[in-house]
């Protein structure tokens, strides 16, 4: 009796080892028509499992299996599988669940369109969203930059509530996830980097699990702060230069000839979306050498000027095809970053005016502000004889261990370009209908639109 119960006992705490947790979808592939033709889903376990997921269009039909790879980029701290679904119909639910030996429970995502045509689209767009708040992880180091007082809870609250209210129909997470590198400064012996990721992710399961999470890297990515990894080479090189940011998400870099998670682009409706890589290989960027801290090294991701040159590219086959009236052609050209005004690599708001991007939504100034026209700031301004003005649109006012804890600001002055407030907020940017978007700031309060404008073409 004491063998079967020990190895009942050794059975179970196997099974809580490899329940999947901290799933999360993109967009992947892409139709003759330019549009996302799957998705593609991570999750979590602590200890190796199949990386094996199963869909079908019925929670009772879950029968088609798809197959992936997993990840230990950390030793001794859990497997990040990464499984494709392919080749699925347009504009279709799907049910999944993830996991073989011990399965999730059942989510569902709704696919891309395959159309260029307008779509009603609601999409959450912010940067800079930290993990709970300071009543549920106090500071023990409150010093760098760091608040005693601050919270992203309410931003979550207000998401959650726009997702069951049809606000939300997929996220874009402009940089800065979680601050697992901040983590130091909740626990200085412990640091806890490994922890705070999984908690962030988890935090944000309900979203990510039922709609596409997309993210573009920012300087919190970059690598871990914690005492052991600044001290401890072993743990500090297999937490630089981006590790865990490109081992825990898998971005469609692949079908837009990007480079991992740094630089990547994709089509959904009537827009093709641009997401900047402002930390890594340009000259004069944050982690161009080393990370943050400046103990490690850092960048590189592709050869020198591959990063620009394929923005370019990608910007110039976007803007054509907009011209020419292609199959593959988007009204609109959205791009956005991590660091607001281009992410001062130079010569990209040049590059902007003559490709006409409507758009560039970024973060890191931990608030929101919105302005048309050039970023007054010397690395962005264009001397590319132009019509044409790109509006530009930070938000990052969500909450984080950087962030005041400020529920109210100033409203804004009606028809005016410009518009800035330190209120706890987040965006929502919509397709509203043929010839026009709008942007919208929710605040994380009480959920009422305090700013919005709109752009036509």
């Amino acid at each position: 009796m004491r063998t079967v119960i020990a190895l009942a006992l050794v059975a179970l705490c196997q099974g809580s080892d490899i329940t999947p947790e901290q799933i999360h979808l993109a967009f992947q592939g892409q139709t003759t028509k330019g549009n996302p033709s799957g998705m593609n889903v991570m999750w979590y376990t602590k200890k190796k499992a199949d990386s094996t997921a199963f869909y079908g269009k019925t929670p009772t039909t879950i029968t088609m299996k798809a197959t992936g790879s997993a990840r230990e980029y950390h030793l001794g701290h859990g497997f990040h599988h990464n499984v494709d679904f392919e080749n699925l119909e347009p504009n279709t639910k799907y049910y999944y669940q993830v996991g073989d030996q011990e399965k999730s429970s059942v989510w569902s995502f709704t696919t891309a369109p395959d159309s260029s045509a307008t779509v009603p689209l609601s999409i959450s767009v912010f940067g800079d969203m930290g993990w709970l708040g300071s009543k549920e992880r106090p500071m023990d180091l409150p010093v760098g930059g760091m608040k005693s007082n601050w919270s992203a809870v309410p931003t979550r609250n207000t998401m959650e509530k726009l997702r069951l209210q049809g606000e939300i129909d997929w996220v874009w997470h402009l940089g800065d996830i979680g601050y697992a590198d901040d983590a130091f400064a909740h626990d200085v012996v412990g640091g806890l980097y490994e922890e705070a990721y999984n908690g962030y992710v988890n935090w944000m399961q309900n979203l990510s699990a039922n709609s596409a999470y997309m993210v573009s890297p920012g300087n919190h990515e970059s690598e871990c702060h914690s005492p052991e990894c600044v001290t401890d080479p072993f743990t500090g090189l297999q937490l630089n230069n981006f590790s865990a940011f490109n081992a825990r998400w898998h971005m469609p870099s692949k079908t837009s000839n990007g480079v991992m998670n740094m630089w990547y682009s994709w089509n959904f409706g009537p827009i093709h979306f641009v997401s900047l890589n402002t930390e890594t290989d340009f000259p004069g960027a944050g982690e161009e050498h080393r990370g943050d801290s400046g103990i490690y090294p850092a960048g590189s991701f592709g050869a020198k000027g591959q990063y620009l040159a394929w923005l370019e590219a990608d910007l110039k086959a976007a803007h054509e095809a907009r011209t020419s009236g292609a199959p593959n052609a988007r009204k609109w050209i959205v791009a956005g970053g991590h660091r607001p005004c281009c992410g001062d690599i130079p010569g990209v708001q040049q590059l902007f005016d003559k490709y006409e991007v409507d758009l560039y939504v970024s973060g890191h100034a931990h608030t929101f502000a919105r302005s048309a026209g050039v970023c007054e700031k010397p690395a962005c301004t264009s001397n590319v004889p132009s019509n044409f003005s790109t509006s530009f649109m930070y938000c990052g006012g969500t909450g984080s261990e950087e962030t005041d804890f400020v529920t109210s600001g100033p409203s804004p002055i009606p028809g005016s370009p410009t518009f800035a407030t330190p209120e706890l907020s987040s965006c929502l940017l919509k397709v509203k209908d043929d010839n026009t978007l709008e942007l919208q700031l929710i605040s994380s309060i009480d959920a009422r639109v305090i700013d919005s404008f709109q752009m036509h073409r």
